[in-house]
């Protein structure tokens, strides 16, 4: 790694430039890939700084590299040095199935890494997948961990929100009261503790009795929640690749819930690590650190974040992790190929942007509208200089306020995004 001393933040070296940070450490430092100069060719190495957290908006339309890009900065976040490294954890929300791809090296792009001074490379992955599709994925032999929420986590109106219930309906009134009963008596119930109580409701009537009982017969079938569920701190810990794969959710509610829950739990196991570390610096023994850092990758954001109306996870992931994340140490990077369709707050509150391809004008309208002033073109002027070429990304850093075009570096892992080609099969 160059000396600290050699290399300038936003500036350049003679070998790179750092995004992201002051530019004082070189010790977590993500290689991204390489500055694109007007001509097309590939000059210094581009690198972004996560000594500090991040806020991390990937956008672009389908085929042109969300997914890739999301997976090149996972792994880069499991290549930093040890004593970086254990101090960070990385989630990904695999919406589509395909991250499960990180443990198999990147052969099929040997030569491309080869130009790169690269080698393909497997990484330790955890995938953790809903106990009712654990069977499919060993059938394949991709080895998984199951997944699952307590089911008192949920209070009675969330249920009948991911029922898509109103809670002043018949059913749903008797939802939340059960519900609510069995959470003020235990935080540890079954799903049969819920169904004897629908059933021994004396306040509702049989077609709603009946409708409530349906309703969580059917979400017994998911595999999503239990009666204990896993804990958080199983699926996060430092150095490690946790992959949660939701794919196999058809509910994009249930998938809101999953998501939420496991937001939700890491923010508030890292406000007791920050509040422990504070301890430790005013000189208290501490023998626990808790919960490392977390970077939570999301593709598919804007299934959990849309510019209209709430999920059952918009409230964590805006409120907890985009607003007052960088306080608890979480970073949080959201992939989407319809920047349109985010919650506004997604882009007044990314730190860094990475932008592929986009044709759409309400994509590239939406972008604009939080164009910084130091940018010198509109969005849509710098995305048709990229060209059409694929793994070409702009960079819009607020951290050192100036904007990159780069060539991103070839995947050391197998990416398991590619279209399907019908001369293939």
């Amino acid at each position: 790694m160059d000396d600290p001393s050699q290399i300038f933040s936003a500036g350049v070296s003679e070998k790179q430039y750092i995004l992201g940070g002051d530019g004082t450490s070189d010790k977590a430092l993500l290689h991204l890939g390489r500055y694109l100069a007007l001509d097309r060719s590939t000059g210094s190495d581009v690198r972004l700084d996560v000594q500090r957290p991040h806020a991390i908006l990937v956008s672009g339309k389908r085929g042109y590299g969300k997914s890739y890009t999301m997976a090149v900065l996972v792994e880069e976040m499991l290549m930093l040095p040890s004593e970086i490294k254990m101090n960070l954890a990385s989630v990904v929300i695999d919406t589509m199935g395909i991250f499960w791809t990180f443990a198999r090296g990147n052969e099929l792009q040997a030569g491309s890494l080869s130009d790169w001074e690269l080698e393909p490379k497997g990484f330790n992955t955890n995938i953790y997948v809903p106990a009712g599709s654990e069977e499919s994925y060993r059938k394949r032999n991709i080895r998984v961990r199951t997944l699952s929420m307590p089911l008192w986590q949920l209070d009675g109106y969330q249920w009948c929100e991911m029922f898509g219930l109103e809670a002043i309906s018949s059913a749903g009134v008797l939802i939340v009261r059960v519900i609510e009963a069995l959470r003020e008596t235990s935080l540890c119930f079954s799903f049969e503790d819920v169904l004897d109580a629908i059933t021994q409701d004396e306040r509702s009537d049989t077609i709603s009795r009946s409708a409530a009982e349906n309703y969580f017969r059917t979400a017994m079938s998911w595999g999503v929640f239990a009666e204990d569920g896993r804990d958080i701190c199983d699926i996060v810990t430092g150095g490690s690749l946790s992959v949660i794969d939701v794919s196999t959710i058809k509910s994009d509610s249930v998938r809101s819930v999953v998501v939420g829950f496991i937001a939700g739990d890491i923010y508030h196991k890292r406000l007791e690590a920050r509040r422990a570390h504070e301890r430790m610096l005013m000189g208290e023994k501490i023998t626990e650190k808790g919960m490392p850092m977390v970077w939570m990758f999301i593709d598919e954001a804007h299934q959990f974040v849309p510019v209209k109306g709430n999920t059952l996870s918009s409230d964590v992931l805006l409120n907890e992790w985009l607003r007052q994340g960088r306080q608890p140490g979480l970073s949080l990077v959201l992939a989407t190929q319809r920047p349109s369709s985010l919650h506004p707050d997604v882009l007044s509150q990314s730190d860094i942007v990475i932008c592929h391809r986009l044709t759409s004008q309400d994509d590239i309208l939406a972008l604009e509208s939080v164009r910084p002033t130091y940018m010198r073109e509109h969005f849509g002027d710098s995305i048709r200089k990229m060209g059409i070429e694929r793994g070409i990304a702009l960079i819009v850093d607020d951290t050192t306020e100036t904007t990159h075009v780069i060539r991103m570096r070839p995947r050391l892992s197998w990416h398991g995004g590619n279209e399907q080609l019908a001369d293939s099969l």
